[in-house]
């Protein structure tokens, strides 16, 4: 039973943020969505009526970097809500390029969106969930253990995340958990774009790697995170969705 807990879901306007937001509302949580782009939230109002409660959901504009405006998204949820219960550290960036062409900019936007992001978000949550028993659930990426061409900025900031999960998980047991979520190709636009999915060489190429045969869809990473949520013993853990393409 999920008994009207409250979820923070940042980058919970689109992607595989907005899918688990819209299987979350449907199984009794009440939802914190955060966003970032003016056209997120136009698209989450206009497609997604099942997340217009306002009792149920609140929505709210924020740099996942900026500590004054995460401040203020968690500050709103308990006015809102009453308390925080989960955190979903989804909000993310991708500005992939040959390392040597990689500029500061890109670099530094790409490490504050994922790496300070959930560090931001992790403290504020802590502060705003003082005595509560709670679950943070960051999200990593294969590339941060074994890299990938083009995305040394990326990779790297995912790299880092493992790393603070596990030091997050030691310093806030046993009343937080943190757990790592690594999915493997999800039928995601990022993912269909970046190895060219829509080509048939594309696809093949991807499916070679995958021994399960398939690529994953938004139900598998849905069903994992059920999972994270429900395993009461598991903390500093890094939970695989990837249908065998990376085993570790």
């Amino acid at each position: 039973m999920n008994e009207e807990r409250v979820m923070v879901i940042t980058g919970g306007s689109t992607g595989l943020g907005l899918e688990l937001a819209k299987h979350f509302i449907s199984n009794g949580f009440r939802l914190v969505l955060n966003y970032f782009f003016d056209k997120d939230l136009e698209q989450l109002h206009s497609n997604n009526p099942e997340l217009a409660n306002e009792d149920k959901v609140f929505v709210f504009q924020a740099d996942v970097a900026n500590r004054e405006q995460v401040k203020g998204m968690f500050d709103g949820a308990i006015e809102k809500f009453g308390r925080v219960d989960i955190l979903m550290n989804f909000a993310g960036i991708n500005r992939d390029a040959p390392f040597s062409e990689i500029t500061d900019e890109m670099w530094d936007s790409v490490i504050a969106a994922h790496l300070k992001g959930h560090f931001v978000c992790g403290q504020e949550y802590i502060a705003h969930n003082p005595d509560r028993e709670g679950l943070i659930i960051n999200i990593g990426a294969a590339c941060g253990q074994i890299g990938r061409k083009n995305g040394a900025n990326f990779c790297s900031a995912k790299g880092a995340i493992f790393a603070l999960t596990k030091c997050m998980a030691l310093e806030l047991a046993p009343r937080i958990r943190v757990n790592c979520l690594v999915p493997g190709s999800v039928k995601t636009r990022e993912v269909i774009d970046r190895y060219y999915l829509e080509t048939d060489e594309g696809l093949q190429k991807e499916l070679a790697t995958l021994p399960m045969g398939r690529l994953g869809e938004f139900e598998d990473i849905i069903h994992m995170v059920q999972s994270m949520i429900d395993a009461k013993f598991s903390t500093g853990a890094n939970f695989y969705a990837n249908g065998g393409q990376y085993m570790h």
